[in-house]
């Protein structure tokens, strides 16, 4: 894979067109990336209701997540290549999907670690409604090419300069908003493999997801 990278001729970035210099920049930054860590905020909006949670997560080619929540409550998801785990300790509950690197795929996750290439999945538009976040960004909005996903359109939020991504805004078709905004993130960390190893607890419920 990290071959491929090498033979693709480099894409230069328009400079002319702030939203093409930073899809590009995007795209060639975290190709060359193995491996992230970040803090995060995740926040959904829905009809009566409004939650705000946040942590670290771990991520690391080809799809390997780990997400530990801290705020308002401790949970953790893991996801090892093969199944996804989200584990929260007070419900003594884990709930267990199939998932792999072609599942990545079809979530926005996929750009931090340069999976896809976006100029071909998504038209990319200037956004007017959602506003930066931060300073010295570009905010861009992506509208899916292919039908049937869980989404109309997301939106976000990359560093000017360094093409850092600082915020994904997800607009699902049923209209509920979700978002994540990134700090300190880091790139091509060592991360061992067992930080994305889910270790079942004993006495717990597991429930299977996994539709039969």
């Amino acid at each position: 894979m990290a071959l491929s990278w090498c033979l693709q001729p480099p894409v230069f970035p328009d400079a002319d067109d702030p939203i093409s210099a930073a899809i590009v920049g995007l795209q060639q930054h975290y190709a060359a990336v193995n491996t992230v860590t970040a803090n995060f905020v995740q926040t959904y909006q829905a009809p009566g209701m409004n939650q705000t949670e946040s942590g670290t997560l771990w991520m690391k080619k080809p799809g390997l997540m780990y997400w530990e929540y801290r705020i308002p409550e401790t949970k953790f998801f893991y996801a090892d290549g093969r199944r996804t785990y989200l584990y929260v300790p007070e419900d003594r509950q884990v709930m267990v999907r199939s998932f792999n690197e072609e599942d990545l795929r079809s979530t926005p996750l996929e750009f931090l670690l340069g999976k896809g290439e976006i100029l071909r999945s998504f038209s990319a538009l200037q956004e007017n409604e959602i506003k930066p976040a931060a300073g010295d960004t570009v905010i861009v909005r992506l509208v899916p090419k292919a039908a049937g996903l869980d989404y109309s359109y997301l939106v976000l939020e990359i560093d000017r300069r360094a093409f850092d991504l600082r915020r994904i805004v997800i607009r699902e078709r049923t209209g509920n908003l979700s978002e994540f905004t990134f700090t300190d993130m880091r790139t091509n960390v060592k991360i061992n493999d067992s930080r994305f190893r889910f270790q079942m607890p004993k006495g717990v419920d597991v429930i299977e997801l996994d539709e039969k």
